[in-house]
């Protein structure tokens, strides 16, 4: 069983990067308009003035620099280093013994640990194994710093090639306010151009508050030719687990060569957007709803002033929110919700023991020269399509409560892909 810390697990859902907007939680947006008071006779607040303070040598002003303007948003958002790498985190590879030999030949069967908040981004990919024990380049940053992000936008897509261990030890800010709002906490910005650029014209039709989360919780893959972290889309229609699989067997894309089936692999990355926002999407999206609305919330401070949390957790641990705004739709949230992640991850260790038991009787059979030709063939592209539909749905981080409809299609695509190579073999 993968025995996720239920705050843990959603601190890592897709919603964690939303620092410091000036949002009510649960007051979902129908558009993504400049101007939310428009057709309102109600006034627009005045925003706060503030003095933005002298920006790093990056162009990045940190989160340190803005303790004392946002006092209580800071406060909240170094509530979350509570959720350290030292604070019981799951070995992925213990709780899934299948993924020794379903990741094996590529960086993730090095090491995989369960996340941590992401004031530890830095800190987690400096002693990941994936970058100690294999050389790697700069372009793994994305998304670990605003630094990065920062020198991305201002030298180039050329830093993406720089080496690893050249930058890493030159950024000092983990995933922050800038991420988010670069250097002004009044609006949203999404800094990762490679995003912007994937959501084409429909950045009309999500709320801002979803794409500054999305810019950095979605599959991407690295372009082969200037190695630029890209996402396989481009619109929301095409964001859907079939699209995204097609994309890449179009362009003959691989992650890796699987060393004992020869098949060529996909890893997928942590598809949250995707999975709320895509083709697919739930009707929490449909509704306007943003990840914000139910990962942060606004609280009052010790002086009677409201102002949005900055300490990302699950919506079940806010009973405020269930009782004011989940129940008006879910007689019972928790419930639900735990009956969705038991059936998934019933279902992911099935599936990945069946993957596993078609890797191992493909590279026997075709060891010995009983597989080959267009039957392995056959095989290997099996193994490919099965493990990215598993891939897809044990990478995002919520266990299938984000988009249970999606999951579970996903699931059966997955399932139905190993059945065939199983029946074969």
């Amino acid at each position: 069983m993968r025995k996720r810390n239920k705050l843990a697990l959603w601190l890592s859902t897709m919603c964690a990067i939303a620092l410091f907007t000036g949002l009510v939680a649960c007051a979902p947006q129908a558009d993504n308009t400049a101007d939310q008071n428009k057709g309102t006779d109600e006034p627009k607040e005045e925003p706060k003035q503030v003095e933005t303070p002298t920006p790093d040598e990056f162009g990045v002003v940190t989160a340190e620099m803005w303790k004392d303007i946002y006092p209580s948003e800071y406060a909240t958002y170094e509530d979350n280093a509570s959720n350290s790498p030292d604070s019981g985190k799951h070995d992925y590879l213990e709780l899934y013994p299948a993924l020794n030999t379903m990741y094996k030949g590529y960086a993730f069967a090095l090491g995989y640990d369960e996340a941590s908040s992401h004031l530890y981004s830095l800190e987690s990919v400096k002693n990941s194994p994936r970058t100690i024990e294999k050389e790697q380049l700069a372009n793994c940053i994305s998304c670990k710093t605003p630094q990065f992000t920062s020198m991305v936008n201002t030298e180039g897509e050329q830093v993406y090639t720089e080496k690893f261990n050249d930058l890493i030890n030159e950024f000092t800010e983990p995933i922050s306010c800038w991420n988010c709002h670069e250097n002004d906490p009044q609006s949203l910005t999404v800094g990762n151009q490679f995003f912007v650029k994937a959501m084409g014209s429909d950045t009309k039709n999500v709320p801002m508050e979803a794409q500054v989360c999305g810019q950095c919780h979605n599959e991407y893959y690295f372009n082969p030719d200037t190695k630029a972290t890209s996402n396989p889309y481009e619109g929301t229609d095409a964001m859907t687990p079939d699209a995204i699989l097609a994309y890449y067997d179009e362009m003959g894309f691989k992650d890796w060569e699987h060393p004992l089936t020869g098949a060529a692999m996909i890893k997928v990355q942590h598809p949250e957007f995707e999975t709320i926002y895509g083709g697919k999407q739930t009707q929490m999206a449909k509704n306007g709803y943003s990840c914000a609305d139910c990962h942060m919330g606004t609280t009052t401070a010790d002086d009677g002033t409201e102002f949005v949390s900055h300490e990302w957790k699950s919506p079940l641990e806010n009973q405020e929110l269930l009782e004011n705004d989940c129940n008006s739709c879910h007689a019972d949230l928790k419930k639900q919700v735990a009956d969705w992640q038991s059936e998934e991850e019933e279902r992911v260790t099935a599936i990945s023991e069946k993957i596993e038991d078609m890797i191992n009787k493909t590279a026997e059979q075709k060891d010995a020269g009983t597989l080959a030709g267009d039957d392995l063939a056959k095989v290997q592209n099996l193994h490919r399509t099965a493990q990215f539909y598993w891939d897809f749905v044990m990478v995002e981080n919520s266990e299938g409560a984000h988009n249970p409809e999606l999951t579970f299609e996903t699931l059966d695509k997955a399932e139905a892909a190993v059945d065939e190579a199983l029946a074969m073999l």
